[in-house]
C-alpha cells in the first residue's frame, strides 16, 4: 500500500473510534454511569492526597480572608462563627475609610519628611523601627513569597465589589475547598469548610427571583455532600479522624432534613443512629490508641481538634434526639379511641 492510502485508513479507523466512543458516552450520559470525576495521578483519597488536604489549609484561609492575617488559636483554625465571608461588601464605611485614608497620607508623609512640620509632634519615647536582621536565603525567600501572596489575594479597591466580582470570588472560593475536600473527604476540617459554605455562603441569595428555589435546591446539594461523606466515612471504621468526621456529617444531614417542610423519619432514625455509632467506634479507637501509645501520634492541634469535635457533637446529639423524639411523637396517629367508638 502506498502512502496515502495508509494515511487514509489511519484517518478512517480513527473516525470510526471516535464515533463509537462519542455513542457509548452517550449512552453512559443518559443512563447516568458516565464518570465525570477524574482522579489524575490517583492524588485523591490516597496518603499523598491526604497530605495535600491538609497542606491546602492556609491557602484557602489565605484566600477566603482576602490576604489579611487572620490567627485563631490552636484547635480552632476554621471555626469560622464569626461573619467575615466573602459576599460581605468591602468598604460599607466609606466616610470612615476615607478618614483613615488621610491618616494613612498623613503618617506616611511624617516619615519621609523628617516630622519637619508642626503636627508631628512625636514623644521622645517613640520605639524606633529596628532593621530585620538577614537570617539567611530561605527565611527571605519564604517572607517574599508570603508577602506576593498576601498581595495577590488582598483586596485593594475601596469600592464595594460588583455582583460580578463577587460571584468570581464565590466560584474560586467553591474551587479550592471543593478541592481540598475531594484529596480526603474523611478531613474534619475539609469537609466543615465545604459543607459550611454550601449550606451557608452560597445559600445568601438576597433579591433575587426565585430566592427560595435557588436556596433549597443549594441546601438539597449540601445535604448531597453530607450524605456522600458520611458514607465514605463509613467505609473507614478503624480511623478516627474518619469516625469524627462521620458523626459530624450524620448530624449535618439531620440538620439538612430539619429545614425540610415533610422530613423522612426513617432516614432520620438511621441517621441518628449512624451518629451514635461513630461517636462509639471513635471513642473505642482513641481508648485503644492511648494505651498502645499511638495516640500521640497525631499532631497536638488536630488532637484538640477532634476533642472539641467530639464534645461538640455529644451535645448537638442530644438535641437532635430531642428534636426527632418529639418529631416522631408528633407525626405518631394516636392509638386511643375516639369519644364516638364503641366499647
Amino acid at each position: 500500500m502506498n502512502r496515502a492510502s495508509i494515511h487514509c485508513l489511519q484517518i478512517l479507523l480513527l473516525a470510526v473510534g471516535l464515533t463509537a466512543w462519542g455513542l457509548q458516552t452517550s449512552r453512559l450520559y443518559r443512563d447516568g454511569k458516565f464518570a465525570k470525576e477524574h482522579n489524575v495521578l490517583h492524588l485523591k483519597q490516597s496518603p499523598f492526597g491526604r497530605t495535600l488536604s491538609l497542606a491546602m489549609r492556609g491557602p484557602v484561609d489565605v484566600y477566603w480572608h482576602r490576604g489579611e492575617p487572620h490567627e485563631h488559636p490552636p484547635g480552632e483554625e476554621h471555626a469560622h462563627d464569626h461573619s467575615h465571608q466573602p459576599g460581605l461588601a468591602a468598604g460599607e464605611d466609606r466616610e470612615l475609610d476615607y478618614l483613615a485614608s488621610l491618616l494613612e497620607e498623613d503618617d506616611h508623609q511624617c516619615e519621609h519628611e523628617e516630622c519637619e512640620h508642626d503636627h508631628c509632634d512625636h514623644p521622645d519615647d517613640t520605639p524606633v523601627a529596628v532593621k530585620k536582621e538577614f537570617s539567611g536565603v530561605r527565611p527571605y525567600l519564604l517572607d517574599r513569597i508570603e508577602t506576593m501572596r498576601t498581595a495577590y489575594n488582598s483586596r485593594t479597591n475601596r469600592t464595594a465589589e460588583s455582583p460580578r466580582h463577587r460571584a468570581y470570588i464565590m466560584g474560586e472560593m467553591e474551587r479550592k475547598l471543593a478541592v481540598g475536600y475531594e484529596l480526603d473527604p474523611s478531613n474534619l476540617a475539609a469537609y466543615g469548610a465545604y459543607f459550611l459554605f454550601k449550606s451557608e455562603a452560597l445559600a445568601r441569595v438576597e433579591g433575587e427571583s426565585g430566592e427560595g428555589l435557588l436556596i433549597l435546591d443549594r441546601r438539597r446539594k449540601a445535604h448531597t455532600l453530607a450524605h456522600r461523606t458520611l458514607q465514605y466515612c463509613w467505609s473507614l471504621p478503624a480511623e478516627a479522624p474518619a469516625m469524627i468526621t462521620g458523626a459530624s456529617a450524620a448530624h449535618d444531614c439531620l440538620q439538612m432534613m430539619a429545614e425540610h417542610p415533610e422530613p423522612d423519619i426513617q432516614l432520620a432514625q438511621r441517621y441518628l443512629q449512624r451518629l451514635e455509632m461513630m461517636l462509639e467506634q471513635y471513642e473505642v479507637i482513641r481508648q485503644a490508641m492511648m494505651e498502645n501509645g499511638t495516640w500521640e501520634d497525631f499532631p497536638a492541634p488536630r488532637r484538640i481538634e477532634m476533642e472539641k469535635t467530639h464534645s461538640l457533637i455529644r451535645a448537638l446529639q442530644r438535641a437532635d434526639l430531642d428534636y426527632w423524639n418529639g418529631h416522631l411523637t408528633r407525626t405518631t396517629p394516636d392509638p386511643r379511641p375516639g369519644p364516638g367508638s364503641g366499647s
